[in-house]
């Protein structure tokens, strides 16, 4: 039985969260990942501060936009920060990444990348994915090393 929920598990998609205010984005971002990922929806950061305090192992990865109404992606990386949520990388998305908003998201260890609206697909994908398993490697040496 074990052995059943062990490939199982093994089998299951890994939680990726878009936070993003424009429905058409999430839609974009969505047909991109939904076939490698179990693809969690938040509109504003309010939505997405709640999702991560309820599911925070869950989440393989964040793609998080800056600018949106209510709550924004500072507003986010500020709980994520607060809230010690170390383990899971923020990819920002966003058609404003100007100098200062890229400063100002350096000072948060879990923002990996950005990427540029409009999106382009391979790009997106990639840099991602590649953000992911890069972050994922320094997660697995920083266990290794506390063993």
């Amino acid at each position: 039985m074990s052995r059943k929920k062990k490939v199982h598990e093994k089998n299951q998609k890994k939680k990726m969260l878009i936070v993003e205010d424009k429905a058409i984005n999430r839609y974009v971002l969505r047909g991109i990942f939904e076939e490698e990922y179990d693809i969690a929806e938040c509109q504003d950061g309010r939505a997405a501060i709640e999702l991560l305090g309820e599911s925070r192992d869950e989440v393989a990865a964040v793609l998080l936009d800056i600018v949106m109404p209510v709550c924004d992606g500072f507003a986010v990386l500020k709980y994520m920060k607060e809230t010690s949520l170390y383990n899971v990388p923020v990819i920002l998305i966003s058609s404003n990444m100007n100098e200062s908003n890229i400063h100002k998201a350096s000072t948060y260890d879990v923002v990996v990348d950005y990427i540029q609206k409009p999106f382009q697909e391979n790009i997106v994908r990639q840099r991602v994915q590649r953000a992911i398993e890069l972050y994922q490697k320094k997660e697995n040496v920083k266990y290794e090393r506390a063993e």
